[in-house]
């Protein structure tokens, strides 16, 4: 079977592709992406064909920024707080723009003549390229579509059909199915979706990745609170280096500032990844500051996973039974904060300053009934099937049997 899968949001979306495509070249199929440069340093070592032929990540995110920016100085809202998700998809996928990136999309997918393809939730390229060439098409599933609602979502061949000449195959962005990772008595989904396939999610980590030795030696009498911004917070403090003016609800330093003071209260060793952001922030000894740490592995070994509420990170806690405090900022993060608090997985942070974080990490160290919640839910993920069923399933879904 050849697949095709297209991706180009973040490192973060494209990571929840790696445990499919890793069983589907062990199964011995053949998998090709299609992407944008900035992408592709998540892809090399897989074993994987690339076209880098979508247009850069970093100016899709710039002029996002820009836009919130803009409205922000006219006195608009900038989407900080939770918005209608499918209205704006909706809106989203109907701009003109997407069929003029498509030509080179459709022109390698038809050289690669797929049998299936895979594509990231938040991209309509491979929607569009699977329509036109009649194949079936399976969506990654995370960010901000969990809280889409099937009811209401259009097609979009309603705007682009009669431009691109095609009907389609009527099933919509997710008729073919959703991959996701996580159980569905523990579903993060806002909206019950018709086709669902859930897969364990593994403890994901790239060829040759360990824990660094320093880590191993640190003290083992407290407990080891593991704090994360998701990739996204880096991607933004990069640009804002570059000039680029960045809405005020969006402050890379503030946001691993507030982190470190927070645990800087916190009877723990600390661990923050702060993807290169405020390396020179004063801290107490106790919390250790790094660019970046095999997240997976850390988890791991946590007592605590302090985070902004990214949907792939919250997976992973669920994977290896770790208690969250969740500080969430916008899209899907105040609803899965919210999630994680219903689930007594840990306790959301609404009036985030140092104080209540520090209180929020401490109650849930102190709390054995979050650790119980949390070791349930790792058991109920490792019931699952492995990802290695998912060529089979797969295979159907191309085969046209499912």
């Amino acid at each position: 079977m050849r697949v095709l899968a297209t991706v180009n949001a973040s490192p973060s979306h494209t990571r929840k592709f790696i445990p499919l495509v890793r069983a589907l070249k062990d199964a011995g199929h053949e998998v090709h992406f299609i992407t944008s440069e900035p992408i592709v340093k998540e892809l090399v070592r897989e074993r994987v064909g690339i076209s880098t032929l979508m247009p850069n990540a970093y100016d899709g995110l710039k002029a996002m920024l820009q836009s919130m920016a803009a409205a922000e100085a006219a006195g608009m809202a900038t989407g900080t707080d939770e918005t209608d998700t499918t209205d704006g998809f909706n809106t989203l996928f109907a701009f003109d723009f997407w069929r003029e990136l498509l030509p080179p999309v459709t022109e390698a997918a038809r050289e690669f003549a797929p049998d299936l393809l895979l594509r990231d939730d938040f991209d309509l390229l491979g929607y569009l390229t699977a329509e036109q060439l009649g194949v079936p098409h399976v969506t990654m599933s995370g960010g901000s579509t969990i809280l889409l609602d099937p009811s209401r979502l259009a097609d979009p061949l309603d705007a682009h059909g009669a431009a691109l000449g095609i009907t389609g195959s009527g099933r919509g962005l997710y008729g073919y199915g959703r991959v996701d990772y996580v159980p569905a008595d523990l579903s993060f989904t806002a909206h019950q979706w018709p086709v669902e396939l859930r897969f364990r999610q593994p403890v994901l980590t790239r060829p040759g990745e360990s824990l660094p030795s320093w880590i191993a030696d640190l003290p083992g009498d407290k407990p080891l609170v593991y704090a994360a911004l998701g990739t996204s917070l880096p991607m933004q403090a990069e640009l804002q280096q570059q000039g680029v003016t960045l809405p005020a609800s969006i402050r890379p330093e503030h946001e691993v500032r507030l982190v470190v003071d927070a645990l800087s209260e916190v009877d723990c060793v600390a661990l923050v990844a702060s993807g290169g952001i405020g390396t020179d922030l004063p801290r107490a000894d106790h919390v250790h500051l790094v660019d970046s740490v095999p997240q997976p592995l850390v988890l791991e070994a946590a007592d605590l996973f302090l985070n902004h509420g990214g949907y792939n990170g919250i997976r992973e806690a669920l994977r290896s039974g770790v208690p969250m405090v969740v500080c969430p900022q916008g899209a899907d993060q105040p609803h899965n904060a919210r999630r994680v608090s219903e689930l007594g997985l840990g306790l959301q942070v609404t009036d985030a300053n140092p104080e209540t974080v520090a209180q929020a990490c401490q109650a849930v160290l102190g709390d054995g009934a979050f650790h119980n919640r949390a070791a349930v839910a790792r058991r109920k993920v490792l019931a699952m099937p492995g990802e290695e069923t998912a060529p089979e399933q797969l295979e159907r879904i191309a085969s046209g049997q499912a």
